[in-house]
């Protein structure tokens, strides 16, 4: 499913991208070090990076830092923002397809399967338009045997198997199906929350290019994908912008964004290659006479 920590990390991942395009081994697009990250900063990391400080060093003066000051970027979900949003009833959707690798061929009574059958990949027999047989294994021989051994046990003694053949003594049909197990998806809410996106920096400069940037990287994409699949909306709110702390320092830009994202129920599905129907007769409705339509 979805989770809040997936949206603050494409957040995260959106402005790493921006103020790094050419990577982290090149300069970032303000020309100095930016540290980016999920959560809120700590003061005093934020003001030793500011400052061009190291945390660590000798009291009372600390270690300078070699690459001078460094600009942060924090990602956070504001408090309070969680917004009620139309709930749709969404249709079930595959996740992961099954995975079937192996391939078979039907002779005769003889089955032969080539390749080694993925996790979840099962066989099923119809014999004879009654007797369903379905089994999976560890290997493609296992599978077989195991065929092998249900074929048996509903009437067909003389069945057998190989690490690779099965044979089938059937009498008037045999049909051969493939299956195998995948991961659907469903729907089950959709909620709304408002992420900030913020912007520390040293001057005044550094702030307007690296807010800039990440500005319109994060805008070129309203509809982004979740690992899950599910789509969430990102939708621009507002800007802040805030400089009560010149005197520290630290000039301040929030990005606030409102996203869309979907609660996802996740659930084993499995390939269906055979269905059983049993057709029950209905009692007559009384005083209905049979010979009258004869």
């Amino acid at each position: 499913m979805a989770d809040l920590s997936d949206v603050t990390a494409y957040l995260a991942t959106a402005a790493a991208n921006a103020v790094y395009p050419n990577g982290t081994s090149q300069p970032s697009v303000a020309a100095m070090d930016c540290r980016i990250f999920e959560g809120w900063p700590m003061p005093d990391q934020l003001d030793r990076d500011m400052l061009g400080q190291m945390l660590s060093g000798t009291p009372p003066m600390p270690i300078m830092r070699p690459g001078g000051t460094v600009a942060n970027v924090s990602v956070f979900p504001m408090l309070g923002t969680g917004i009620g949003v139309y709930q749709q009833e969404d249709n079930t959707y595959v996740i992961t397809p099954p995975a079937i690798s192996s391939t078979f061929t039907l002779v005769g009574n003889l089955i032969t399967v080539t390749g080694q059958i993925a996790v979840g990949e099962y066989l099923t027999l119809v014999i004879d338009d009654a007797a369903v047989c379905s089994q999976t294994g560890a290997s493609t021989a296992a599978m077989l045997s195991a065929l092998a051994t249900e074929a048996q046990g509903k009437g067909y003694p003389s069945a057998s198997a190989t690490a690779t053949t099965l044979t089938i003594p059937f009498g008037h049909s045999l049909v051969v199906r493939q299956g195998g197990k995948g991961v659907l998806g469903n729907v089950t809410h959709r909620q709304k929350q408002s992420v900030m996106v913020t912007v520390w920096s040293p001057t005044e400069a550094v702030r307007s290019t690296l807010a800039g940037a990440i500005d319109v990287a994060i805008k070129q994409k309203i509809k982004v994908a979740m690992p899950d699949t599910s789509q969430a909306l990102v939708i621009y709110n507002r800007t802040n912008v805030l400089d009560d702390r010149q005197s520290t320092a630290i000039y301040r830009r929030d990005l606030i964004y409102d996203v869309e994202y979907a609660t996802v129920f996740q659930f084993p599905g499995y390939v269906i290659t055979s269905v059983t129907t049993t057709i029950n007769k209905a009692d007559p409705a009384p005083g209905f006479d049979a010979t009258a339509l004869t």
